[in-house]
């Protein structure tokens, strides 16, 4: 089976999202994935459910900047986040504790 991109698995992610771990949580983070199969997304996390829209918000909480190849190791789990925020690959900006928290609101490496 081919590795998914970078855009399926962003768009994947509602269906990854686990409510129990996120609790009351309220967010919206803005994806630019750059390179083969990036784009714009961003993912907003409201009254338990997880949305996933492309494009550019104004409203985000938070930035991730990543190139698509890393966001796919990333999302699969072949990259820990950990290494991917100490390495630079992936560029955060905005609520850094909020992004920190949302790594464990989802399923990775399916």
């Amino acid at each position: 089976m081919a590795e998914k991109t970078a855009r399926q698995l962003i768009e994947e992610m509602p269906q990854d999202f686990r409510p129990e771990r996120a609790g009351r949580a309220k967010a919206v983070v803005q994806f630019h994935i750059s390179g083969d199969g990036g784009g714009d997304w961003y993912v907003t996390i409201k009254d338990r459910t997880c949305t996933v829209v492309e494009g550019v918000t104004t409203g985000a909480n938070a930035t991730l900047r990543v190139d698509a190849r890393d966001y796919v190791a990333l999302a699969t789990g072949k990259l820990g986040s950990m290494a991917a925020f100490t390495s630079r690959k992936v560029k955060p900006s905005g609520d850094i504790a909020l992004i920190k928290r949302m790594d464990r609101w989802f399923v990775r490496g399916r």
